[in-house]
């Protein structure tokens, strides 16, 4: 049977899951926001700093309640994607292989320049990356893929607790840098563009070992369970038994708040901060089950809220965000970089807490209603234009109407 290879059109795209995307880019967004104003080699030292009241807890509901709880949900959604491709175009072992093989280089490309000209806290070069193995995974049994998925996520653990026996591995949580945050404030505030530059590629190499060790792991592994929850119909299954996930979701929920304000308290009863040497993997530990029910319940919550009719009409607008999902995330680096930069504004290190959140649900809100009037009138966000005709180009010979659609973004 002969497959016509094509971008997804509208009416097949699935509102849930692009509801679900916005959410998570949303909660994205305001953990990055902390990121922007300040470098990530004194990230937790810069904020406290700022001790009064009201900045300790936003900086503390942020970080707790969305610091990687929302990659975790753009992680698993990659996956997700992958197997909505997969089961569209498997049949054709060879040619999606070269079609999702081409649409990973031209994600790796986005990656590298965002990298170079932006930012250096950059998902899409380790998306590209983990996206390979993937890639190359697609035909595992589902067992064994579940069984990479759970064990990869809990790898860092793993290692860091080794790191505690052979202190000479290095190490999965800490930069490899000499600077300090005073010199990180006065180049990217008052610097030249080459010695942003500079520093920018000096900051993504120094975090080599985190983003290797301790990131790219629970990466492959949600896209494994992501590849899993569409593979085996979950979606489905949620959206038939609303009552029981909607149990379930208050189960995850209760767990992870709990886990969430009572991390300390939990772990100190397991492990005595200065005589243990698996401390901080115990920590870390507790740190990433939080994660899961945390990470689990949002998605839950979302897909379910999406199909009850009062909430779908409140949720629905994320959706057009969601589509723009790779536009929407770049121009939200290219406008906070212009702000916090010297080349821009240059309000790096300057900005407090409580600010950064008002300045970050402004720009969601500008982004929503761009997104909206942009796909109101095109079928594709810029950038996701952009990615699509460089993944499809060889692989369907489009009609004179697509030819017209592609010409116009429609």
């Amino acid at each position: 049977m002969n497959i016509t290879f094509r971008p997804t059109t509208s009416s097949e795209r699935i509102p849930q899951i692009d509801i679900l995307r916005g959410f998570a880019l949303f909660g994205i967004l305001i953990v990055n926001v902390f990121g922007y104003n300040s470098s990530f080699f004194d990230f937790s030292g810069f904020y406290k700093t700022f001790d009064d009241p009201l900045n300790t807890t936003i900086f503390d509901l942020v970080i707790g309640f969305g610091s990687d709880k929302f990659i975790f949900i753009f992680s698993f959604l990659f996956g997700l994607g992958f197997s909505i491709m997969y089961l569209k175009y498997g049949s054709d072992e060879k040619r999606f292989f070269q079609l999702y093989l081409r649409r990973l280089f031209i994600l790796m490309i986005f990656g590298i320049v965002h990298i170079l000209f932006f930012w250096a806290g950059d998902i899409l070069f380790s998306y590209s990356l983990m996206g390979l193995i993937l890639l190359f995974s697609r035909k595992l049994r589902s067992g064994l893929i579940l069984f990479l998925s759970v064990f990869l996520y809990f790898f860092p653990i793993i290692y860091i607790a080794f790191e505690s026996v052979f202190p000479f591995l290095p190490s999965a949580l800490n930069s490899v840098t000499e600077l300090k945050m005073p010199e990180v404030i006065d180049v990217y505030s008052s610097g030249s563009y080459l010695e942003i530059l500079k520093l920018r590629i000096h900051e993504y190499f120094a975090f080599r070992n985190i983003n290797l060790i301790y990131y790219a792991p629970k990466i492959l592994s949600l896209f494994f369970f992501g590849f899993l929850f569409y593979k085996h119909k979950y979606l489905t299954k949620i959206n038939s038994s609303k009552s029981k996930y909607f149990i379930i979701f208050f189960v995850f929920i209760s767990i992870g708040i709990l886990l969430n304000l009572f991390t300390e308290a939990i772990v100190n009863s397991l492990a005595n901060p200065e005589t243990n040497h698996f401390y901080t993997a115990i920590y870390m530990g507790v740190f990433e089950i939080t994660n899961i029910f945390l990470g689990l319940s949002y998605i839950l919550l979302i897909l379910l809220l999406s199909k009850v009719i009062i909430f779908r009409k409140i949720l629905n607008p994320l959706k057009y965000i969601g589509r723009m999902a790779l536009t929407n995330y770049l121009m939200q680096s290219v406008i906070f970089t212009t702000i916090m930069y010297s080349y821009g504004f240059g309000y790096f290190g300057s900005i407090q807490p409580w600010q950064l959140v008002i300045f970050a649900i402004l720009l969601y809100i500008f982004q929503l209603t761009i997104s909206i009037i942009w796909l109101k009138n095109f079928r594709f966000g810029p950038l996701e234009w952009v990615w699509r005709k460089l993944t499809y180009l060889g692989f369907f010979k489009p009609s004179s109407r697509q030819v017209h659609h592609a010409v116009h973004f429609r």
